[in-house]
Order: structure tokens, then C-alpha cells, then sequence
């Protein structure tokens, strides 16, 4: 499309009007002065002329910046659909239609935020995780509908005081949420144990402190994992028992035939001292499940570490490497011990070259950081999942406690275990405990 110049315009009026100017000074008597006052009135008029028509000739561009200016104003409100006419002037064309662009951009954005601000609110008003968010002045001022119901409220939550939503909830729910624990909280209401898993998040909001609040209702998730917990451990000691009981009651009746056969008495203490290795095996078998249920609690000690990876690397018979500055932590050794001596025991279970087994402990960010890596097969996505819940086995002759036993040892301090899938093959679990 052609453009219009407003300068062209200006110029072109600007002749227009001197030519007239001209014209109306030669119409003038030959015999008035430069200086008479037909001169000076029609010079006036002219000039008053002029100054009209620049401000006609200029009125497009007066037009354009001031509808620029109330636009940009307008986005200062988050207001975005105000657009301009493009009169295609050269001089102000790139600009109204810079502008128009980003008024398109911004309004399509905000649009796009709307919707994704309207599903986000869906999701959080629908999701069944009690969720409270509280400013710094102790007002509610975000809450969902599953909070709503937690707190036994009718009207929403939002503006209220948050202390005096707390008389709502069961002692030990309140208590648990002043001390702004985080993890499982049990509470019995009717005497029926209910679980809850808290979690406490401080964060910046608008440059204000905030506090967000989620309450899970646990119980029924974890029934069921009780139940098909308890499932697997009868179905695993059954297994076991059967493996143990059936070959000794062969060999028993392969005994007392023998007893009445005295040709064959010298095979009289093989048998026997096969009955024992399996009654030997089933013990040990018994005594680890019996061992996961009675961890004691952890004795925690100033340790040097020094002494303490000296100490390890003497135990595991592999690669160890320490890169740690400070010199004592405090933790339970014994226990600490026997978790890396575990770990270090499947690493050279999974298959993996003794060579390509190593443990490494190193300081980072304040906390004592323990790895134990090997070139195995890893684990799945789905072993994972699973690998830290009690009596999951990957090993055929596995119990599935190992591991747990870890964790729990691990968690006794404050941390988890983490297993990782390395690049190029193999595992890496690793936990860390804070100073």
C-alpha cells in the first residue's frame, strides 16, 4: 500500500499558502509601504493561516502518539485491546504498527495465562490434597476446596486468620502444623488411625514471605499397601518355609528308614547334617525379618571421619576415595557402617566387575555425602519404585530386607536413599547426612 508523508503534506500546504501570500501582496496598491497596515494585517492573517494549517497538516501525528500514549497507559492496567488506526503516514506507519503487534502478542499471552490460570485452579480445587497458602500477616490467601472441608468450613477460607482456622483440626494435626512438620502424622478421631502426609513450603510471593500448607490423607493408601505388604511376607516366608520344611521331612523319613537298615548307618550323619544346615538356613532367614522389627534407635556420637573411612575401606575390599574437610559429623557409626558394608555387598552381587565397584565420601554444602557405584545391570523404572519397600527382591534368593533395613537405618538420620541409573550401565546409591 502507498504511504503519505505528513512533511509532504506540511510542505505542500506551506507553499499553498505563501503562493496566496504572494499573490495577495501584488494585489496590493503600488504605492503602499512594506511597513503600511494593509501589509502588516494581511502578513498577520497569513501567519495565523500558516500556523492552522501545520496544525491540520500535523493533526494525523498529534492523533497517532496520543492513542499511543493512552494504549501504553492502558497495558500499565493490563488492559491490552486497544488498538490504532494505521493511516499509513510514513513518519508514524512502523510505529502504529509495532504497537498494534505487541497489543495483539500481549492480549493473545494474557489470554493464554487466563486459560492456563483457569486449569490450574481446576486441577487444585479438584485434587483431594488439602492445600492452605498464608501470608506473612497470618491470612489465608489461597485455599482449595479439599481445605475447605478439611478446616469443617462452609465459606471459603480466603481473609481468614489462620491460627483460628487451626482450632478446627485435632490436636495433633495442630500441633504438627505450628511446628511445621513435614512427613506422616497419625491421628486417631472415632479411634480409627488416620495418616496424614504433611508438607510446609516457605517461599517469596510479590516480594512478601508466604507459607503453603498441604495435608494428605494417607490411610487408605496405605492400608492397602499394608495389606499387599503383608500379602508378600506371608506369601515369602511360606515359600521359604516350604523350600526349608519339605526337604526335611524327606530326609527324615530317609533317616528313620536308614535306622531300621543298619547296612546303611553311615549315611546316617549326612542326613542329619543336611536337616541341620536347612533348619541353619531357615534361623538366618527368620532372624533377618526379625532384625528389620527391631532396629534400635540410632546412638548418635561425634565421629572422626578419617577414622571412620579407614575403618570402611579395611571392611569392603574395594576402590574408596574421601574428599572430605571436616573432621568429625555426628551419627551413629555402628549402624552407618553396616549400612555402607550392605550396599557395598549388592554392588558386587549385580553382576558387575569387582573393579568397577567403588565407594566414595565427600563433603558438599554442608552435608556428608556417601556413594556406592557399580557396572550392573541397574534397576528398571519400575524397581525403583519399588527397590526400598521391605521384601522386594531382585535376586532369586533374595528376602527383600536389605535394602529396606538400609533406608530405615538411613532415615533414623534424617536422609534417604537414592538409587540411580549411571550413564553407560550400572547403579549408583548414594544418601547424605547433615552436619
Amino acid at each position: 500500500m502507498l504511504k503519505r508523508s505528513l512533511f509532504l503534506r506540511l510542505y505542500a500546504a506551506t507553499a499553498i499558502v505563501m503562493l496566496f501570500y504572494g499573490v495577495v501582496l501584488l494585489a496590493l496598491p503600488k504605492e503602499a509601504s512594506f511597513i503600511s497596515i494593509e501589509v502588516i494585517l494581511v502578513s498577520a492573517g497569513f501567519l495565523l493561516a500558516l500556523l492552522l494549517v501545520s496544525k491540520w497538516c500535523l493533526a494525523p501525528l498529534m492523533k497517532t502518539l496520543s492513542a499511543i500514549d493512552n494504549g501504553i497507559d492502558a497495558f500499565k492496567d493490563n488492559d491490552f485491546s486497544l488498538t490504532i488506526h494505521n493511516q499509513n503516514y510514513s513518519e508514524v506507519s512502523n510505529l502504529v504498527k509495532i504497537y498494534n503487534e505487541l497489543a495483539t502478542v500481549l492480549r493473545n499471552e494474557r489470554m493464554d495465562i487466563f486459560q492456563r490460570e483457569l486449569l490450574l485452579d481446576t486441577v487444585i480445587q479438584s485434587t483431594p490434597v488439602a492445600m492452605v497458602l498464608v501470608n506473612s500477616n497470618d491470612k489465608v490467601v489461597y485455599s482449595n476446596l479439599a481445605a475447605k472441608e478439611m478446616f469443617c468450613q462452609s465459606r471459603k477460607l480466603e481473609g481468614g486468620d489462620f491460627t483460628a482456622l487451626l482450632t478446627n483440626l485435632t490436636p495433633v494435626l495442630q500441633t504438627a502444623t505450628l511446628a511445621r512438620d513435614e512427613g506422616l502424622v497419625t491421628d486417631l478421631q472415632d479411634e480409627q488411625a488416620l495418616v496424614y502426609n504433611m508438607n510446609c513450603q516457605q517461599f517469596m510471593l510479590n516480594g512478601r514471605e508466604h507459607q503453603l500448607y498441604l495435608y494428605k490423607n494417607m490411610t487408605n493408601e496405605i492400608s492397602r499397601k499394608e495389606t499387599d505388604m503383608w500379602k508378600q511376607v506371608i506369601r515369602l516366608i511360606s515359600h521359604e518355609l516350604n523350600n526349608s520344611l519339605a526337604p526335611i521331612s524327606s530326609l527324615t523319613r530317609s533317616a528313620q528308614k536308614i535306622i531300621t537298615q543298619p547296612e546303611h548307618s553311615h549315611m546316617l550323619n549326612d542326613v542329619l547334617e543336611t536337616i541341620g544346615n536347612r533348619a541353619s538356613h531357615l534361623h538366618g532367614f527368620i532372624e533377618q525379618y526379625a532384625s528389620f522389627s527391631r532396629l534400635p534407635q540410632p546412638n548418635f556420637k561425634a565421629v572422626t571421619l578419617k577414622n571412620f573411612f579407614q575403618q570402611i575401606e579395611t571392611l569392603v575390599g574395594v576402590s574408596c576415595y574421601f574428599d572430605v574437610v571436616r573432621v568429625e559429623a555426628v551419627f551413629d557409626a555402628g549402624q552407618i557402617e553396616q549400612v555402607i558394608i550392605n550396599l557395598v555387598k549388592n554392588a558386587k552381587e549385580s553382576g558387575s566387575k569387582l573393579t568397577d565397584v567403588s565407594f566414595e565420601m565427600k563433603q558438599h554444602c554442608g552435608k556428608l555425602i556417601f556413594n556406592v557405584f557399580d557396572r550392573g545391570t541397574g534397576l528398571s523404572v519400575k524397581q525403583q519404585q519399588q527397590a526400598l519397600l521391605p521384601f522386594f527382591t531382585t535376586k532369586p534368593t533374595g528376602t527383600g530386607v536389605g535394602l529396606a533395613l538400609c533406608n530405615e537405618i538411613v532415615m533414623g538420620h534424617q536422609g534417604k536413599l537414592k538409587l540411580l541409573n549411571r550413564e553407560h550401565g550400572g547403579l549408583c546409591v548414594s544418601f547424605n547426612l547433615s552436619f
